[in-house]
């Protein structure tokens, strides 16, 4: 009987891992929207900003100030449009994946997988630019892209573990707000997005009420590497509350 049993469900002989890792290539099948059109963009956005640079750099002469490139914000972009993609691929995904009988806890880890392993390739990735850039002088401007502002000075490390982090907290954040629009569609959504507006105005309240000081010393006082450190326990709460939202979720729409 037990024999019969493992017949009907083959699936059973698959080992858990091997499962979870079917997903992460079941995502990865399509490389296209989250691995090779952001790379495309953000070198395409990166040569318009040169190209203004070098315009401005033409005409304003050896008189230009030393860091009026640095505060470029041309990379900003990148981590919303993953928090997007995190959203798409867990609505697109999900009752797909369990039609070839993927849990859902096994579809939850496998795209959480998957973006971390995103997370990590995008964050040595910039991190990478970076050291280029300040090894050719900034792109030959004195320009800064890929390490702007307050990333300017910091290491590779640094400037890697900022992106990788930055990168999971957005995606970590856009599986739960798919997870939410997978149970309970539209309106998991306007819980959501009416939730996070009255937090901001009790956070803005709070703030006005008890001076930023606290909150200027924490940015000002740490590090960056320790700031960026605080995301991941907001990250991995993300991560439980998607979780907590996707193992009820209707496996038809």
């Amino acid at each position: 009987m037990a024999a019969v049993a493992d017949t009907a469900r083959p699936e059973a002989l698959v080992p858990a891992g091997r499962r979870i890792w079917n997903v992460v290539r079941l995502h990865a099948a399509n490389p296209w929207p989250s691995l090779i059109l952001p790379w495309i963009v953000l070198v395409s956005i990166h040569a318009l900003t040169w190209t203004i640079w070098a315009i401005i750099s033409h005409y304003a002469g050896p008189g230009i100030e030393e860091d009026a490139f640095r505060y470029a914000g041309g990379v900003s972009w990148l981590v919303i449009y993953m928090m997007i993609i995190a959203i798409q691929a867990m609505n697109a995904g999900f009752r797909f994946a369990l039609g070839f009988s993927s849990t859902r806890r096994e579809y939850y880890l496998g795209t959480v997988a998957f973006f971390a392993i995103m997370a990590v390739v995008f964050g040595l990735g910039l991190g990478l630019l970076a050291l280029v850039e300040r090894a050719t002088g900034g792109w030959g401007l004195n320009g800064s892209f890929y390490a702007p502002a307050y990333l300017y000075d910091e290491p590779f490390g640094v400037v890697a573990f900022h992106y990788f982090a930055l990168y999971l907290l957005f995606t970590s954040m856009g599986a739960m707000i798919g997870a939410l629009f997978v149970r309970w569609k539209a309106y998991g959504l306007y819980l959501y997005f009416g939730a996070l507006a009255l937090a901001l105005v009790a956070l803005v309240w709070w703030l006005l009420d008890a001076g930023w000081g606290p909150v200027a010393d924490f940015f000002t006082g740490n590090p960056l590497a320790v700031v960026m450190a605080w995301t991941l326990p907001v990250s991995l709460a993300f991560g439980v509350l998607g979780w907590a939202v996707l193992r009820r979720a209707p496996a038809r729409g």
